[in-house]
């Protein structure tokens, strides 16, 4: 018998994507931050916890742990720390960059937080529609993009994205924040604000597209 992954890919067998209850994230959080000193990758915490979160979920919740770690005030420390940094933040813009042409593609019309920037508009979220569109029901002036995992644990990311989140929310209007992998059930409570996944925006957009034609 398959086991399925929560958490995996889409599937339009199965009900809308709603989010991963806290009660599933949080034991994996907690152990990961226990073995957090061992350094674990996902072997290694799999074999001390029994869940069925997929595995690009574990390693988002493993590397949420490794920054509760004191840094390595070394000289070595700092260079292997900004190497790691350097690494994660171009393999974001990477994600970013694709998910930014997928909608292009789609011939959805807005401005990317570069673009916003060159005619001094602000706030300056990733994606500023030019005209509001719906996502699931969902009235969208603009779109944040993380390419990690959304948990209400995160350390040090949680509360500053709802302060950024609030932020667009309160000058722009309705929008919404996109998960590469996805997210926890309320993990982020703000009003006009939804949370999605990366896979069923695109789906979503990507048949209203097809059917606008």
């Amino acid at each position: 018998m398959q086991v399925k992954m929560i958490g995996a890919v889409i599937d339009d067998s199965v009900p809308p994507y709603i989010g991963i209850p806290r009660g599933t994230v949080e034991p994996v959080f907690k152990m990961a931050c226990r073995l957090r000193f061992a350094k674990p990758d996902v072997d290694m915490l799999l074999g001390r916890i029994d869940t069925q979160l997929d595995r690009m979920i574990v390693l988002a919740l493993i590397e949420a742990a490794l920054r509760l770690l004191p840094p390595d005030n070394t000289p070595e420390g700092r260079a292997e720390a900004k190497k790691k940094m350097q690494k994660k933040m171009e393999q974001a813009r990477l994600h970013e960059t694709a998910f930014i042409d997928q909608l292009r593609y789609f011939g959805y019309q807005f401005l990317t937080e570069r673009e916003q920037k060159e005619v001094q508009l602000h706030p300056t979220p990733d994606i500023r529609f030019l005209r509001p569109i719906s996502i699931q029901g969902h009235l969208c002036h603009w779109l944040e993009y993380k390419s990690y995992f959304g948990f209400k644990a995160n350390p040090f990311i949680a509360s500053k994205n709802k302060k950024q989140l609030t932020k667009y929310t309160s000058e722009l209007g309705s929008g919404a924040v996109v998960y590469k992998l996805g997210f926890e059930i309320d993990h982020i409570l703000v009003a006009g604000l939804r949370s999605f996944r990366e896979a069923e925006v695109l789906h979503s957009l990507g048949r209203q597209s097809r059917l606008s034609k």
